[in-house]
């Protein structure tokens, strides 16, 4: 009897267990942010614990994203170690972290440059993780703006780690729900207060 009772609760368990990773397919899309308080908008739609809409950056200039679209996704901690080609530069994502923790738009440079635009912070950002970008996909910016932010990231920023009432950026890797194909690699800006006792994931299994 005790055999019996073993083999359903092992047989239970692998079903369970199963069925969990059979979970409702993770799904992103991205849309304009209406305040332009950053590059986009992006909201995660799944089971688990970024079910939301936050704060956007796009992470890989050369490759697009479409507006409005679902796509697949794979969600990985800016902490972590990450699929090769997820961004150029991952070395500088302690500088990246450290920008979107001073939530710089709308801010007043204190250098007398004027008011900062979520078109500084991108280009910023792009400074730091991109090989290749432009500015043919941005609004109004000030390169001399965009030079203090980079700079004062990579002098402030080096070893940067979120307090539990920051903010850190976990990185999607989207892809095209019937071809696979992926798209463009973009940053959201989650509270680490989000995750079970203040603990960042390192990657998609945990998220």
């Amino acid at each position: 009897m005790k055999k019996w009772y073993l083999s359903y609760f092992c047989f239970l368990a692998l079903l369970l267990s199963s069925a969990s990773h059979a979970q409702s397919e993770r799904l992103t899309s991205v849309t304009k942010n209406p305040n332009d308080l950053s590059y986009f908008d992006i909201t995660i739609q799944d089971e688990g614990l970024l079910n939301g809409t936050y704060k956007g950056w796009c992470g890989d200039w050369t490759t697009h994203i479409e507006h409005d679209v679902l796509y697949s996704a794979k969600f990985y901690s800016s902490y972590a170690e990450l699929p090769e080609g997820l961004v150029d530069h991952p070395e500088n994502l302690d500088e990246v972290n450290w920008i979107l923790n001073q939530h710089f738009v709308g801010k007043t440079s204190p250098t007398g440059l004027g008011i900062y635009t979520y078109s500084d912070v991108q280009l910023a950002i792009w400074s730091l993780l991109d090989t290749f970008y432009d500015d043919s996909t941005v609004g109004p910016y000030s390169p001399e703006r965009v030079e203090e932010l980079s700079s004062n990231a990579l002098r402030l920023g080096s070893g940067f780690y979120p307090k539990c009432s920051q903010v850190v950026g976990i990185l999607l890797a989207p892809s095209d729900r019937t071809t696979g194909t992926r798209v463009q690699t973009t940053i959201t800006e989650v509270p680490r207060n989000h995750f079970p006792k203040c603990v960042i994931p390192d990657g998609d299994v945990e998220l």
